[in-house]
C-alpha cells in the first residue's frame, strides 16, 4: 500500500510542478527562477546524499564531460525553455507538452542512435498520433487566435521536450556505459554543470538576481516545493519504486503527470482547455500509451546510470 501512495504522490510532485512554476514566474524573472530550482536541489541532494559522494578515481576526463554535457541537454537548457515558455502558456498546456517527450525521445533514437531496428506498428501510430496531437494544439493558435506570445510559449516547450528526449537518449546510450561517473556522482554532476551554465544566462538575460523577491512566501514556497519535493524527493521516490515495483511499472507515473497538471490548472487558476486543445491532449495521451515501450526501455537503461 505504502508503494501505491508513493506512486500517486510522485505524479503529485511532478503534476504540481508546473503549478508552482507559474506562481514563481509571476514574479522572478524565468532563468532566475529556473536557477534557483536547480541550484537549491543541488544544495538539498549533497545534504541527502553527502556520505555517498565521493568522487572516484580518475574521475575528470571524458565521462566527466560526458556527463556535465548530458547535465546541460537533460535539465539546464530545458529547464530555461519551460520556465520561459510557462511565461505564456498555462500549466495544464505545459504538463500536456511535456508528455510528447516520448514521441521525441523515439524520433531522436531513430534519427541519431539506430532505434529504427526497435520500430513496431505500435510505435509508429504512436509518432503519428503525437505529431497530430501537436498540430492540433498549434493549428488553431496559428491560424485563429493571434497570440503570437502563446505561440511562443507552446515552441519553447516542444523544444524543451525534444531536449528531454535527446537526454533520455544520451542517457540511456551514453552514460549507462560509465564506469567512473555513475550513479548519484552523476545525477549531481549533472544538476552542478547545469547551475553554471543557467547562471550564465541569468546573467546574460536577466541580469543580477533580486534575492529579496525570495523572501516573499510565494516564492520561497515555490521554491522549496520545485527543488525539495519535484526535484530531491521525487527521485528518491521514482528510483525506491524501481526497485520495489521495477522500471517497467514504475515509469507508468509519467502517464499520469499531464493529467494532474490539468486538474491542479483547472482547481487553483479556474482554467479549462479549449476544444482542440483538449483534443490534443487526448490524442497525445492515446499516443504516450503506444509509445510506452520506449519510455520502459529507457528506464531501464537508467537504472544503470
Amino acid at each position: 500500500m505504502i508503494n501505491y501512495i508513493l506512486f500517486c504522490t510522485l505524479a503529485l510532485f511532478w503534476g504540481g510542478s508546473f503549478v508552482a512554476i507559474k506562481y514563481l514566474i509571476h514574479d522572478v524573472p524565468a532563468f532566475t527562477a529556473a536557477l534557483y530550482r536547480v541550484f537549491f536541489a543541488v544544495i538539498f541532494m549533497l545534504i541527502i546524499f553527502n556520505r555517498k559522494l565521493k568522487l572516484p578515481v580518475g574521475w575528470f576526463g571524458r565521462e566527466f564531460f560526458v556527463s556535465c554535457g548530458t547535465g546541460l541537454i537533460s535539465i539546464g537548457i530545458p529547464f530555461s525553455l519551460l520556465f520561459w515558455g510557462e511565461k505564456y502558456v498555462t500549466p495544464s498546456m505545459a504538463g500536456v507538452l511535456n508528455g510528447t517527450v516520448p514521441l521525441w525521445t523515439s524520433v531522436i533514437s531513430i534519427l541519431f542512435f539506430s532505434g529504427l531496428k526497435d520500430m513496431t506498428l505500435h510505435k509508429f501510430l504512436g509518432l503519428i498520433m503525437g505529431f497530430c496531437g501537436i498540430a492540433l494544439i498549434f493549428g488553431p493558435k496559428i491560424v485563429f487566435s493571434g497570440n503570437i506570445e502563446e505561440v511562443y510559449g507552446l515552441i519553447a516547450i516542444c523544444i524543451m521536450a525534444v531536449f528531454y528526449g535527446l537526454g533520455n537518449n544520451l542517457n540511456a546510450r551514453l552514460l549507462s556505459q560509465n564506469k567512473v561517473i555513475k550513479g548519484n556522482i552523476n545525477i549531481v554532476i549533472q544538476q552542478i554543470s547545469s547551475v553554471l551554465y543557467l547562471i550564465i544566462a541569468v546573467l546574460i538575460f536577466n541580469g543580477v538576481p533580486d534575492f529579496s523577491l525570495l523572501l516573499k512566501p510565494q516564492n520561497y514556497s515555490s521554491v522549496l516545493y520545485l527543488s525539495l519535493f519535484s526535484t530531491c524527493f521525487a527521485f528518491l521516490i521514482f528510483y525506491h519504486l524501481i526497485h520495489h515495483f521495477g522500471a517497467v511499472k514504475a515509469s507508468t507515473v509519467t502517464f499520469f503527470v499531464p493529467p494532474v497538471a490539468l486538474i491542479l490548472d483547472m482547481i487553483i487558476f479556474n482554467r479549462v482547455l479549449t476544444k482542440f486543445e483538449a483534443i490534443g491532449a487526448g490524442v497525445i495521451f492515446v499516443s504516450m500509451y503506444l509509445l510506452k515501450n520506449r519510455v520502459k526501455n529507457h528506464v531501464k537503461n537508467l537504472q544503470r546510470v
